[in-house]
């Protein structure tokens, strides 16, 4: 859901980034997402899924910094990719296991969607 949402408001995501604005109006709009990150975050390490080294919080923060650098590498051309790849980088960054994240990814990717990259 996060790179269908983030390639269709990219440019806008860049401008805010890019410019000065209080932090406030940044993360206000982010903040329902930010939280059911958190909240999935949580779980998955209740449930043993993900890895316990960065509280779900930071873990969820540095997602979106990882799917927004992403986004850029796409916007540049440097990478392509329709959210198979985003989906399977950010489950490894929680902690599953390469193989097992394509896996997920795999079963739950829509009909005719291009398979995960690992």
């Amino acid at each position: 859901m996060v790179w269908p949402v983030g390639d269709r408001y990219r440019a806008l995501i860049r401008l805010a980034r890019g410019h000065d604005l209080a932090r406030t109006r940044v993360d206000e709009p982010l903040t329902p997402a930010r939280s059911m990150a958190t909240g999935v975050f949580a779980h998955g390490r209740r449930q043993g899924v993900f890895q316990t080294t960065v509280p779900p919080d930071p873990l969820g923060r540095a997602i979106e910094a990882q799917l927004l650098a992403l986004l850029d590498c796409a916007d540049c051309g440097l990478w392509s990719d329709y959210g198979t790849g985003a989906a399977t980088a950010t489950l490894i960054a929680a902690g599953v296991a390469p193989d097992t994240a394509a896996a997920k990814v795999d079963q739950v990717r829509k009909p005719g969607s291009p398979p995960s990259p690992v």
